[in-house]
């Protein structure tokens, strides 16, 4: 017996065979577009002096801690603490009974040196004392007015003036107390706008990009303009506990009303400036310390290279090495780039 085959089953094939042939046109590969768009900015070259930075507190160029140069009771302190003062204003006394005694002393002892000196002069020119009595007489009665003229002197110190026109800083002995020659009572500092001083430390490496005489700009958190100065004097030791070098910049006339001891802020620029690059600061990747990561467009390709960053000052990065003047560096978009990255320039 003949086999025979079912039309329906013809027509089965046929629509297998023309879905497959669909499926296999529908899977064929999509291209994509594996490039990154960034946007570029060329590399700026400049010549630029990183600032110093560094902070200290204002104070009086002439300031001093007055004393009386002898030992004894205090009698009286005539001012307090923020009492503003006139130069050569009394401003403190010793009780002046023991060297008044010396000074009463000192004035007999040389009586008697003048006495004995022209007793003995008038015995040698009688030829009764000998020449040596003589000058003997006459070296006592020297001493004894160098003498007088000491103890006059120290009876002079027994009072304390102000050096200055300024402002009593700090009262640091009251009237009873026996205080020893030499021991500060008063610490005076002078209000003059001329003698404004602030005093800062600096590290060894900042000390060293100095010379004296460069400007800075100085802040106060009490005032919000900004106030210049120049570097007046660099200290060629450095503190035995800090480690610091002691900095005093001079302040230009200020207008504004100053007192010691107000917290400030400077900026100091070198004299001496160094070739730098200027990019973008959100160019910058990977930043650690004085190092950092930038990508910079090389033809159609990302190229990420280290760079020493100098400084940063606003919205700038000032870079010392790593990139040259003119380099096309790429500022947005580098959030995804990696070393070699396909990208495409857009506006």
């Amino acid at each position: 017996m003949k086999a025979t085959t079912h039309p329906i089953i013809y027509a089965y094939i046929l629509a297998a065979g023309l879905f497959a042939s669909a499926c296999k046109e529908e899977k064929k590969a999509e291209q994509t577009d594996d490039t990154i768009p960034v946007k570029i900015i060329s590399s700026a070259a400049l010549t630029q002096s990183q600032a110093v930075e560094t902070s200290g507190l204002l104070g009086s160029e002439n300031e001093a801690r007055l004393s009386f140069k002898t030992g004894g009771i205090i009698r009286d302190v005539l001012v307090k603490e923020g009492d503003q003062v006139r130069k050569g204003q009394l401003l403190a006394t010793l009780n002046t009974t023991e060297i008044g005694a010396q000074m009463a002393q000192a004035e007999e002892n040389f009586l008697k040196a003048q006495r004995d000196a022209r007793r003995v002069q008038n015995l040698y020119r009688d030829s009764v004392a000998t020449k040596e009595q003589l000058e003997n007489t006459q070296s006592a009665l020297v001493l004894a007015e160098k003498q007088l003229d000491i103890v006059k002197f120290n009876l002079s110190q027994s009072k304390i003036y102000s050096t200055a026109d300024g402002v009593v800083m700090q009262k640091l002995q009251n009237a009873g107390e026996q205080v020893q020659g030499g021991t500060p009572v008063l610490h005076i500092s002078s209000t003059s706008s001329a003698d404004w001083v602030v005093k800062c430390g600096l590290t060894d490496k900042d000390w060293a990009r100095l010379k004296g005489g460069e400007k800075a700009e100085i802040t106060f958190d009490a005032y919000p303009q900004t106030f210049t100065g120049s570097v007046k004097t660099l200290a060629q030791v450095s503190d035995p506990v800090s480690g610091l070098y002691q900095a005093e910049i001079r302040l230009d006339k200020p207008a504004a009303k100053l007192a010691s001891g107000l917290f400030a802020k400077a900026s100091i620029y070198p004299k001496q400036q160094t070739s730098m690059v200027s990019i973008p600061v959100d160019a910058l990747i990977e930043g650690e310390n004085d190092s950092a990561f930038v990508f910079v467009a090389d033809g159609n390709r990302a190229q990420k290279k280290r760079v020493k960053v100098a400084f940063l000052e606003g919205d700038k990065a000032f870079i010392l090495a790593g990139i040259d003047a003119g380099a096309r560096v790429i500022r947005e978009g580098s959030a995804y780039l990696a070393e070699g990255s396909a990208i495409k320039v857009v506006q």
